[in-house]
């Protein structure tokens, strides 16, 4: 499901407890990072979920929030700015990355 949270906030503590509990980024290679010794390629991870937020004073304000899974199991959140202030390296990981569940 996605879009069900009123904020980022509310929607980091929620999926937490659904043990998405790593924080993700992507780093200067194109691959999803855990830490500096774990890494992922595109093709090692599943969207599981994703949430848009705009912010209450400024909707130019927007933020995606995306919910991983690697192929080790491991579990995490992936946050990025929507529009035109997205990080091109976060764009271009997550339009490789297969949605869960996806029919192929």
């Amino acid at each position: 499901m996605n879009n069900q949270y009123s904020t980022l906030s509310e929607a980091i503590e929620a999926l937490k407890k659904e043990g998405y509990t790593t924080n993700f980024r992507v780093n200067d290679n194109g691959l999803l990072e855990a830490n500096s010794e774990k890494t992922f390629g595109a093709s090692e991870v599943k969207l599981a979920e994703f949430h848009r937020f705009e912010g209450m004073t400024d909707p130019g304000d927007s933020t995606i929030l995306y919910a991983l899974e690697t192929s080790s199991g491991l579990k995490g959140t992936l946050a990025d700015s929507y529009g035109a202030d997205a990080s091109e390296l976060i764009s271009e990981f997550m339009k490789k990355v297969e949605r869960k569940n996806q029919i192929n």
